[in-house]
């Protein structure tokens, strides 16, 4: 939760804190799409009490915010599509105690397709290699919508957090990427239940270059 609010504010500060003349400097960089495959347990087990893995589908634009010779960051703006297939698999996540629970089980305990709709805002940190070649790291949050209940998130209003760690290539005026990322999604208990769903992953990017 705290995360979120620190790119809101360094967002909102960049705003105000800088003169017109610097505002007005702030380019459009490139536009384009980005899809992707995350899954709850990629790389590394995270959970044993349930299984998640997502589609990604993102519109993504890129604008300047300061450059340098060799470095550079950039605001990002990114509507998201994640379709996502979710199984809760421990039994005893739900506590026999619990009221419905044999019913609440049932429910949980069938794979089911979900679909979240999120539009990340963040920042791009960009280094340069040279003038077609650069690394970077994206840190983005961003409002989201859920469309069915799990054990772990209650469907509804929620919030998605994105790191990212990819290298771009540009040709003319054509670049792509390809990105390591790790996301979290959670509603700051907003709802119950809000355990959060987590997954990291791949994707890959292709941009047409307005700069």
């Amino acid at each position: 939760m705290k995360l979120k609010y620190l790119i809101i504010i360094s967002l909102l500060f960049s705003v105000f804190a800088y003169s017109q003349d610097t505002i007005s400097k702030f380019k459009w960089l490139r536009t384009g799409v980005v899809i992707g495959y995350a899954s709850q347990n990629t790389f590394i087990k995270q959970e044993s009490d349930y299984t998640y893995e997502n589609q990604i589908v993102k519109f993504t634009n890129h604008f300047n915010w300061s450059k340098k010779r060799k470095h550079s960051w950039e605001i990002l703006v990114e509507p998201s599509y994640y379709q996502s297939k979710h199984q809760m698999i421990n039994y005893w996540f739900i506590s026999h105690t619990e009221e419905n629970g044999d019913e609440l089980r049932a429910k949980y305990m069938r794979l089911k397709t979900i679909n979240e709709y999120a539009l990340h805002l963040g920042l791009v940190y960009r280094r340069y290699f040279n003038l077609n070649s650069s690394i970077f790291a994206t840190l983005n949050t961003g409002p989201m919508y859920i469309d069915t209940d799990t054990e772990r998130l209650k469907k509804g209003f929620a919030f998605s957090d994105v790191l990212s760690v990819g290298y771009n290539y540009r040709i003319k005026k054509l670049s792509f990427d390809a990105k390591f990322m790790f996301r979290h999604a959670s509603n700051a208990n907003l709802q119950k239940p809000n355990y959060g769903l987590n997954s990291s992953g791949f994707e890959i990017g292709a941009y047409y270059e307005l700069n």
